[in-house]
């Protein structure tokens, strides 16, 4: 299957899904969430897989949501551009479930982040099992306004107090900082980043598709256990309510 809007190739037991829309900084509009969507279900579905690399082609990771040309999180479904109760509801369980499907791949998931990770963009690389960045990228959520993320791993993946730091200054840190923060796995010079993806893939892909399989079930149900399923239900709810109170 080909993707208007990513890039899918899979060898030697990996697969690579990589965002492309490089002169938009790989922003997310409606299609490309779409084709993120499928390109993982596609890769959870194949037994020759036992490694997802998420990347993005161009200058950047992911810098976020499209703020210009629309996505389902940003732009409010209606001719009348207004966010309702039913419609912010929808619209992020919808958010949620997205999320979820690549929080529970069956395969292993390594992010490759370089230049801007923010925000949703950040999100992404949370959601994967590892992140491997340059020590040069740019990741934070410096989203404004009224409300607070959807994504509710900040506070399970990093120390609480840098966590919040993080959300509440809203500051943007480099990639030698987000690994001091546990923000990623591993952070080096730009130009080891394809050798040391690919050599954890290549680890990771030794553990084969049932290892796989059991192991990320396994540590996704001791994190339910804690609590992260809720958490993932109630940031969404939250989030969605915030709508209502942002100024027209």
């Amino acid at each position: 299957m080909s993707f208007e809007t990513v890039l899918y190739s899979v060898a030697d037991g990996v697969a690579r899904v990589t965002l492309n829309r490089p002169d938009k900084h790989n922003a997310l509009n409606h299609q490309m969430m779409d084709d993120l969507d499928a390109a993982f279900a596609q890769a959870g579905a194949d037994d020759s897989v036992s490694v997802v690399v998420l990347a993005g082609a161009g200058p950047s990771f992911c810098s976020g949501y499209d703020l210009k040309g629309g996505s389902y999180y940003i732009t409010p479904p209606g001719e009348d551009g207004r966010w309702r109760v039913e419609t912010a509801m929808a619209a992020l369980a919808d958010i949620e479930q997205r999320y979820l499907r690549i929080w529970n791949c069956p395969k292993v998931t390594i992010a490759r982040v370089h230049g801007n990770a923010l925000a949703a963009g950040c999100y992404l690389q949370l959601l994967c099992d590892i992140s491997v960045a340059a020590e040069t990228a740019r990741l934070g959520h410096p989203a404004a306004g009224v409300g607070s993320s959807s994504m509710p791993l900040w506070q399970f993946a990093m120390p609480l107090k840098k966590a919040r730091y993080l959300l509440l200054t809203r500051r943007v840190v480099d990639g030698a900082t987000a690994e001091r923060f546990d923000l990623v796995t591993l952070a080096v010079p730009e130009a080891d980043l394809d050798a040391t993806v690919d050599a954890v893939a290549a680890d990771c892909a030794k553990l084969g598709p049932v290892d796989a399989r059991y192991k990320k079930s396994v540590y996704n149900a001791a994190l339910e256990i804690q609590g992260l399923g809720a958490a993932f239900r109630y940031q969404s709810h939250m989030n969605a309510l915030a709508r209502l109170a942002r100024p027209e």
